[in-house]
């Protein structure tokens, strides 16, 4: 019987085994074996990082890429020696590439006995101690399981399924030909394809979401300081119930302090009165100067949004994702310069255009068709999926999380992904923790709100091996 697990071997998976790694190192727990099951495409890559498109770039510094806080300048020494230090953000598939030499220089040190398995599970069966995992051809025994499954997502355009008109990944652009196209989101997903799709310039390329949200810049530099909405105020709203209006309280009133209310507000005047390629351009020139202080505010809080996320009720948590999620993601997730840049060039070249979509878009006539909110009807023949579809877990294909719900291992949280507690990471079902099984990385958004960051996921797989090394220092105590 194996002592642990790791279900899924991608970015999220090599930094808990990284970790477990440091942990047996720093506190000598011998004879420890570990296994890592995820299929051959997505070992030790990942599919975040791996199956991307060269030019698709991570929208986070290297110095915040560490996957391991023994080594916080792994990623960006990492970078020096391969000849790229001042690379602010580079491709995905770098990162991939660095994912795969440092799961290599883990089997290299010898600390971990580990055994691969390159395929799927499909089940997951509790036994009187651990779990038995079953995949096509294997049968294995662990003590503990930890998922880490990745960004695994349900379809939001069912309907169209099949349509060979429909594309759901970078590698069917190929097809698409001078043509015009829908691309269905705002985010980082929907601005990949973007890309992708302009290489060529000969795409006029519509961009649709609910909210009609368009991207913002990321700033050269963090300068203002939040005068009001800090940590040590909003731990001062007692009651525990209205915790998402406190918050929203206190950053309406930080918005106040600053001249004209920020970039948010005259940014959606110029794009409402003057225009997208405007807008870029003011978002652009504000980066350049380090004068996004709304941007700033919002970035202030990382250290501690997934604390003030995991003290409101769900129903506050609810609100917040129907009524500022859209929101928040476009201005707290803003995008590199280079980027806004490319975004600009084909707005201002007539190429690139973003509506706020009255209702989904239909297949009529062998064509898909859109209507804005502006009575704008747009029609294209080719629709590309860039919205990064839906974290609910009934919707997501997946015989193994079909198993676990079917076996009551685990349930849904309400705001998406599966329900874990947020402290240990175990996954739990009407509130008990279930023993000796765990979700780690993006399924556990609901619960932890910030995994959509890489660094959070790290952060979140290095608690783990610390509370599993103290278990496993305990035991060895009560042993000897």
């Amino acid at each position: 019987m194996f002592d642990i697990a790791i279900v899924g071997f991608g970015a999220t998976g090599i930094s808990l085994l990284k970790q477990i790694q440091d942990q047996v190192f720093a506190t000598g727990i011998k004879n420890n074996k570990v296994v890592l099951l995820s299929p051959s495409e997505d070992f030790a890559r990942g599919k975040a990082f791996g199956d991307s498109d060269e030019i698709y770039k991570v929208n986070t510094p290297p110095r915040m890429l560490s996957i391991s806080d023994s080594e916080p300048q792994g990623f960006l020494n990492w970078m020096k020696n391969l000849g790229k230090p001042n690379e602010d953000f580079p491709s995905r598939v770098t990162y991939s590439k660095f994912l795969q030499e440092t799961y290599q220089s883990i089997l290299d040190s010898g600390l971990l006995k580990i055994d691969e398995i390159h395929e799927a599970v499909t089940s997951i069966t509790p036994l009187n101690v651990g779990y038995k995992l079953q995949t096509h051809n294997k049968t294995i025994t662990a003590h503990k399981v930890v998922l880490c499954l990745g960004s695994l997502h349900g379809p939001i355009f069912k309907k169209f399924e099949g349509n060979p008109n429909f594309i759901e990944h970078y590698k069917q652009f190929s097809g698409i030909k001078e043509n015009a196209v829908l691309i269905a989101g705002s985010g980082l997903t929907a601005i990949d394809a973007f890309r992708s799709l302009d290489c060529k310039k000969n795409n006029e390329i519509h961009l649709f979401s609910r909210h009609g949200h368009a991207p913002t810049c990321l700033s050269s530099e963090n300068r203002y300081s939040p005068k009001v909405l800090l940590w040590q105020n909003l731990l001062k709203e007692k009651s525990g119930t209205v915790r998402l209006q406190s918050f929203l309280d206190i950053l309406k009133e930080e918005c106040q302090l600053i001249p004209d209310g920020g970039e948010r507000k005259n940014a959606t005047y110029i794009n409402k009165k003057e225009g997208l390629t405007s807008y870029f351009e003011y978002l652009m020139g504000k980066s350049k100067n380090a004068d996004l202080p709304y941007q700033d505010i919002l970035v202030s809080t990382r250290p501690y949004m997934h604390k003030l996320w995991r003290s409101m009720s769900i129903a506050d948590r609810i609100s917040f994702n129907i009524n500022y999620g859209a929101s928040w993601a476009a201005w707290r997730h803003p995008i590199p310069y280079d980027v806004v840049s490319e975004l600009a060039s084909a707005s201002r070249e007539g190429r690139l255009h973003i509506h706020q979509a009255t209702a989904s878009p239909r297949w009529e006539n062998k064509q898909f068709i859109l209507e804005s909110d502006n009575g704008k009807i747009i029609k294209t023949k080719y629709l590309v999926d860039g919205t990064g579809g839906t974290n609910r877990i009934d919707s997501i294909d997946s015989p193994l999380l079909k198993n676990l719900i079917q076996q009551r291992l685990i349930e849904a949280h309400p705001c998406g992904g599966v329900d874990i507690h947020p402290l240990t990471y175990q996954c739990q079902v009407h509130g008990k923790p279930i023993l000796n099984l765990y979700n780690l990385g993006p399924l556990s958004k609901g619960s932890l709100f910030s995994t959509n960051a890489f660094w959070f996921n790290a952060q979140c797989a290095g608690h783990w091996a610390r509370q599993w090394a103290i278990e496993m220092t305990q035991e060895n105590m009560k042993i000897a």
